[in-house]
């Protein structure tokens, strides 16, 4: 098929959102002339600006609406499907496999609906809503692969473009220029960020274990400590820092561009499964993650020059945001001793 207009539903996380821009990428080089429109939360539609691969950016605001459920917010989600129906898309692509993914394909309008097999649904009713379904794909196979195989069951054999465009405007870049300006013993040294943070408790470090890693990363390594953080998140690097013997730096507020600008000046990056850690891989910037109640191979930094450290246990990659157990053993087990090497490893490339 060859079709007109093409609208891409990846809403959220900044992760996911990440994993999906080679399909965009993908797309383009395939249909050229084809208008590429993507549907995004709000708050990552950053993620997107300046995009080559994107013509327009459909931004949706359902945290906004589930908080202030009125009239106004009414208005704004008749106003949303009305653009979508105004699109008169040819093809979408749900990439969610979510109940709300598939109602907004339907509504879309969209003759043609592609989404996951009913099994690899994360909700299975989502799978009414959509008229072309990929292949049912087992373990072992990282979602980058899966989102690109999607595009296999609409437009046939097409040839993958594995590129993670992301775009820092000047002001974003001149910001985080002059924090590092202003810290030269920072960049005096190799800087290695370290991120704490998670999307959910169940994948969360122990914050003084970060605090001994950055201390032998800085001692052993030579390398400075750039402690980062995100929106809630600023209170784990406090309390890292003040755990630490070493000198370390806790990295100003930033937004998602000013984010994207800091990492591209760090020489590794460690961190949990969290956006931040795919923003750093699609950057091509070594990293270290340490994974618990994820499975790496599906969810983990995509790309060469990456190392994972983790534990397989009984329960492992049980995708529960609070442990079943009560104790977050896939997590506990990992050691100070194992992350540091990966680390050490990833300085002497």
């Amino acid at each position: 098929m060859n079709p007109r207009k093409i609208l891409i539903l990846k809403f959220s996380a900044m992760g996911d959102v990440v994993h999906t821009l080679p399909v965009a990428a993908t797309l383009r080089k395939s249909l050229p002339d084809a208008h590429i429109a993507w549907m995004v939360e709000e708050r990552y539609q950053d993620i997107l600006r300046g995009n080559p691969d994107i013509d327009e950016v459909i931004p949706l605001r359902t945290k906004v609406w589930r908080k202030n459920w009125n009239a106004k917010s009414l208005a704004e989600i008749l106003d949303t499907i009305k653009t979508l129906r105004r699109h008169k898309f040819d093809l979408v692509f749900d990439l969610h496999g979510l109940l709300k993914s598939g109602i907004i394909a339907k509504l879309s309008g969209a003759p043609t609906r592609v989404g996951f097999h009913r099994k690899n649904c994360k909700e299975k009713f989502s799978a009414l809503f959509t008229n072309q379904k990929g292949p049912y794909m087992a373990g072992g196979l990282h979602v980058v692969d899966m989102y690109l195989k999607l595009l296999q069951i609409a437009l046939g054999k097409v040839a993958e473009t594995k590129l993670f465009p992301l775009q820092v405007p000047d002001e974003a870049d001149e910001k985080v220029a002059h924090f590092f300006d202003q810290h030269p013993e920072l960049t005096a040294r190799p800087v290695i960020g370290i991120n704490p943070g998670a999307g959910f408790e169940s994948k969360q470090w122990e914050l003084v274990r970060f605090a001994k890693l950055a201390d032998r990363i800085s001692e052993e390594l030579r390398c400075s400590i750039m402690l980062t953080w995100g929106p809630g998140e600023e209170v784990k690097v406090q309390q890292i820092s003040a755990h630490m013997q070493q000198k370390n730096w806790i990295a100003p507020p930033t937004s998602i561009l000013e984010s994207i600008a800091l990492y591209k000046r760090m020489a590794v990056l460690v961190s949990c499964d969290s956006g931040p850690l795919h923003l750093g891989a699609a950057l091509s910037i070594p990293t270290v993650s340490i994974f618990g109640p994820t499975d790496p191979v599906r969810n983990g930094a995509y790309g060469v020059n990456h190392k994972t450290v983790y534990k397989v246990l009984s329960c492992s990659f049980c995708w529960k945001k609070t442990c079943p157990l009560g104790t977050k053993e896939c997590m506990e087990q990992v050691t100070v001793d194992e992350v540091f090497q990966a680390v050490k490893q990833q300085t002497k490339n």
